[in-house]
């Protein structure tokens, strides 16, 4: 053959080469697609079976979870003044009292709300207080932080539950309150606010462990409107509501629930590592 069929036939079997490399290409990222798509549907199915397998474990402790619940009791209005001996307020400021800036800024207003922990399981519970939770002890009623822990009784033969109340309170100045009121008429949160945390569980270390964060804020004093460095208690609007509609709270705060493998271990059930089987 001369020098022409000869580079006729390297041309044609380099271009063979070629579609080879290529076909073999071709196949291996095909092989590679199959093989991601394989793998996304293996972890896919993976996920699946661990969010069934948590929300059954979940189910579970929910199932066998103490029944309590955390109520609040309507405020007290009109709101009540400071004790002058320290203990528990029991007079509300009289209708219509104002406070004149500056010198009754300083002046106190106490913001109060009874909280009632009920217990209706057939077995105890602890209960932990935590923030501006307070009860009332001795003949002149001497404030002290809510007990903590405390053990709240299951409900009895006849179906009442264990009950303990305790008051989520805190002592404002005149001041601080007209800052809240000053948020409030320019759409800020209010800066001064009485906070607790309600923390319950039973005696199982692997359970549930139940918390309500607490809170009770507002603007319950108001300028005069001729005369701005006079104010006074919130009064009723041209509807009959009383004051009250300044306050902010939840009569029924929010439960969040912590699921744990182990409570004393600080193991809680979404972070527990996989159990080795076999």
């Amino acid at each position: 053959m001369n020098e022409t069929h000869w580079t006729a036939i390297s041309a044609v079997a380099t271009a063979c080469a070629f579609g080879v490399v290529a076909w073999q290409s071709a196949l291996t990222r095909r092989a590679l697609k199959v093989s991601q798509a394989a793998l996304r549907i293996s972890q896919s199915a993976l996920q699946t079976s661990q969010t069934v397998a948590l929300d059954t474990a979940r189910s579970r402790l929910d199932a066998g979870a103490p029944q309590v619940t955390v109520r609040l009791i309507p405020p007290v209005w009109p709101p009540l003044a400071a004790s002058v001996t320290g203990g528990m307020p029991v007079d509300p400021w009289p209708s219509g009292h104002s406070w004149h800036f500056p010198q009754d800024q300083h002046h106190s207003i106490v913001l109060q709300a009874a909280v009632v922990v009920e217990n209706h399981s057939g077995w105890p519970v602890q209960a932990a207080f935590d923030g501006d939770l307070i009860v009332s002890t001795g003949t002149d009623l001497r404030i002290t932080p809510a007990p903590t822990p405390v053990i709240v009784p299951g409900r009895d033969s006849s179906g009442t539950p264990g009950t303990i109340r305790v008051y989520l309170q805190k002592t404002f100045t005149i001041l601080q309150l007209s800052e809240n009121h000053d948020a409030h008429e320019n759409d800020r949160q209010l800066p001064h606010r009485v906070t607790g945390t309600v923390t319950v569980h039973d005696d199982r270390d692997n359970g549930t462990e139940d918390t309500w964060n607490l809170l009770l804020t507002g603007h319950p004093v108001t300028p005069n409107p001729d005369r701005g460095s006079v104010w006074f208690v919130v009064p009723e609007d041209i509807n009959g509501r009383s004051g009250l509609r300044s306050l902010t709270y939840d009569l029924l705060p929010p439960r969040e629930r912590a699921y744990w493998v182990s409570r004393r271990r600080r193991t809680a059930l979404d972070e527990a590592p996989p159990r080795q089987v076999g």
